[in-house]
This record gives C-alpha cells, structure tokens and sequence, in this order.
C-alpha cells in the first residue's frame, strides 16, 4: 500500500508539472502590493469620511482601487483554468445583490452611492481580492508579511488615546473633514476605551485578536511570530472590553486542542462540527441563550442589559419585515435606548431581511465546500491544511462574536478577507504546484 502512495504522489507531480507553464498562475507580485493598500489604509482615523454620503473613508477608496486588478485575476484564473468553484462564492455574489437590491427597494436609485450599497460592495471586493490574491500559502505569506506593520501602526493610535485620555485621533479625523461629532465612549475603571484609528473601542480589540491567529499561522520566523502576538495581546487590552479578551481565550484554547489532535484523521473537522453542534444546543435547550452569554461574559453589567433590551426590540422589528428589513430606517424600540444595535446578525436581518442574514450565515459555513462540475486532483501541500485551520478558527470566533458584536468599517472588509483567504486554501487543494506560485518539488 506505501508503495502505490508513493506511486499515486508522483504520477500526480509529474502530471502536474508537464502543464506548467501553459496555464494560470498566481501574480506573487500583486499579492505583496494589494496588503499596502487594504489593509494598511485603516491607519488612516475611521472619521477621516470624504464627501459620498459621508461614507467614503480612505479604507473604503483604497479597496475600490483593488477591484480592477481582483477582476483582472479572476478572468485570468478563469481562463487559465486555475478556477474551482467554492460554495462561499455564490453565497457572498447572492447576499451583495440582496442587500443592494433591499437598498434601491427603499431609497430607491439614490441608495446605489449610499452607505448600505458600499458597504454590500466592499464586503464583496475583499473576499474576492483575498480569494484570488491570498488564497494561496505564497499570497497569504505575503500578506502576513505587511500585517506587523499594520498592527504596529494601529497599536500607535490607541496609545494615542491612552495617553490623551480620549479619542484624539478620531477627533482629529473628525476635524479634518467636518463630519458628525465624535461621542466620548464611557470610561471603565476610570480609564479610556481606546478605539485609535477604527470605528469603535471591541472593534478595535477584534482586529488584534484576528491579527494574532493570522500572524499565528504564517511563515514569520518564530521568535518575530512570539513577538507580534504579544503586541497584540497587549493591544488587545487597550479597549477594555470583554468581547476581545474572551475571543483570545478562544482562539488559542482552540489552537491548542488543534494541535494536540492534529495526527488524528478528521480531528479537526470533529472539532468544528462538535463546536457548532455545541452552540446549536445551546441556541435550542436553553431559555434566552444570548441573554444568558450578554449577562454573563461582560466586563460591565450595564453593558448587557442594553443588549438585553436591543435583542427583545430587535427581534420584534425582524418581525415587522422579515424579508426585505427596513433599511436604514430607525428602528422601533424604547425611548431611552441608544441607537446602536450590537449584533451582526441582528443589523443584517433588521437592515436587509433574513435572507441576508441566512447567506451571510452560509457563506461562513462554506468556505471549505467546493462544487465540483469536473472530477477534481488533490495536489496536497501541509502548509495549505495548516492556514485553513488558523482561518477557521477565525471564522468561528468571529461566528460567536456576531452575537453580541457588529462588524462594520475595517473588521466588516477584515471578516470578508478571512473568508476569501480560506476559500482561496480550499481551492488551492486542487491546484497544480506551479499555479500556486511554488517551485518544482517546495512544500511551502
């Protein structure tokens, strides 16, 4: 049986190896420079909000500018035939065109420039810019290669409102384009959320956890590795937020229990399916689950009975308009609760309709599912099976954060990236070597 293993292995190499050359192959170039445009432009202060509906931030352009060579890509992977449908796909094309057609339903042709269709067009951009560009080991390499930079440079604008005792530079943001004042967040233990350059003192928190499973999984050298995740544990903490903190602790328990099983066949998919059939039953047998996790994983009790409240509110306005939300409406709820509703799912069904919250919901699901219309050739590479692992656990984490968090702005384009990271890994299963960018006979 060894023997024909190793028989299999190389007929498949030399297959491979004698359409080199004649097909697709990923632009290792265009993957190093895209990262220096999304996601090193959320430096820039979330406030900083040009003229177009006051929604076009400088992360916002700089990933518009992605589109064209993303689009590029994708004939070229079409055509060169490096291109294996994955179900996350259709999924997200679905879910853009729902939300983009909800907005023009309500705010008719006027809504295709407002907030609501950008931000339909940016979650759509960064998954295929990811899929197509870092969907590889070389592609997520380089990627990992800016994100320290990155970190460290978010890291600088939190200190920044450490240190001022205030959000200075969303101020400053503010200042310069003339937008909508800037609201001081409550301190806790008589210090300041910082919230630096993003929109909000958890998101900022998440895009360090994030930032830490992806730098986890890369090719940095190990004691570079041990030192970024330590910055971003430390960054983690400058938000004071217990959304944050709890994901780390997730994540890396995670990725313990991973590596411990990693030898056992099928381990890992066990795990994610035992984690979801957990969060399943926990949904169903116990009475009010996510009241139950809002009153008891929150640094600040207050905290949690407004979420309490916006779920009883906003579940009665899912169930005014079920299908198509209410847009960007307001939405019915008590006199004196804030206008914010911290949940992903809740704002995608309360703004576009369950439908959209059902494909958001699919499309997380099924970054790892292929289609396949044509019997397809595994070229394995232990690198690729290594980052799906660290991008699941991304996704699960970010699965249970949707809970009690919404994404927008930067984390909404990061979430979007991470799924068109691992898409791009489960079609690279089936690559050729030399279409993923690697030398003849690398195990990247």
């Amino acid at each position: 049986m060894r023997a024909v293993g190793k028989t299999h292995s190389a007929l498949t190499r030399r297959r491979a190896w004698r359409t080199a050359g004649s097909g697709y192959q990923i632009d290792a170039k265009m993957a190093y420079i895209l990262p220096w445009l999304f996601p090193m432009s959320i430096v820039f202060p979330a406030t900083f909000a040009l003229p177009l509906a006051n929604a076009l931030t400088v992360p916002r352009l700089f990933l518009f500018f992605t589109i064209y060579p993303t689009i590029r890509e994708i004939y070229r992977k079409l055509t060169g035939g490096g291109y294996v449908p994955v179900l996350s796909d259709v999924m997200v094309i679905l879910m853009t065109m729902w939300m983009v057609i909800v907005i023009v339903i309500h705010q008719g042709p006027k809504g295709l420039i407002g907030f609501g269709s950008l931000s339909a067009i940016e979650f759509a951009a960064g998954y295929f810019m990811a899929r197509v560009f870092f969907g590889t080991p070389i592609g997520f390499n380089q990627f990992t290669r800016v994100l320290p930079i990155v970190v460290g440079l978010v890291l600088a604008t939190a200190l920044v409102d450490t240190a001022s005792g205030q959000a200075l530079f969303a101020k400053i943001g503010q200042q310069m384009t003339g937008g909508p004042p800037v609201e001081p967040f409550p301190k806790r233990f008589g210090l300041v959320r910082a919230q630096g350059s993003l929109e909000h003192p958890i998101l900022l928190g998440i895009f360090f956890v994030m930032s830490s499973v992806l730098l986890f999984f890369s090719d940095l050298k190990p004691l570079r590795k041990v030192f970024w995740i330590g910055v971003c544990l430390f960054a983690m903490l400058l938000p004071l937020s217990s959304a944050p903190i709890l994901s780390m602790t997730m994540a890396f328990g995670l990725i313990l229990l991973l590596n411990r099983v990693k030898n056992i066949p099928w381990a890992t998919m066990m795990i994610f399916l035992v984690g979801i059939f957990f969060v399943a039953s926990f949904m169903i047998l116990v009475d009010n689950p996510v009241l139950t996790l809002i009153n008891n994983l929150t640094l600040d009790p207050q905290t949690g009975v407004f979420r309490t409240l916006i779920w009883k509110w906003a579940l009665l306005n899912i169930e005014r308009a079920p299908l198509i939300g209410i847009g960007f409406d307001d939405w019915m709820r008590a006199e004196d609760m804030p206008t914010s509703i911290d949940s992903l799912y809740l704002v995608q069904a309360i703004r576009f309709g369950i439908p959209a919250l059902a494909l958001l919901v699919l499309a997380l699901l099924t970054t790892g599912v292929t289609m396949q219309s044509r019997p397809l050739v595994r070229y394995p590479n232990p690198a690729i099976d290594f980052i799906r692992t660290g991008l699941g656990v991304c996704i699960f984490i970010i699965l249970f954060n949707a809970f009690t968090v919404h994404f927008w702005g930067a984390d909404w384009v990061l979430l979007a990236i991470v799924m068109g990271m691992r898409a791009g890994m489960t079609e690279a299963s089936y690559m050729p070597p030399f279409m993923r960018g690697e030398e003849r006979g690398q195990s990247t």
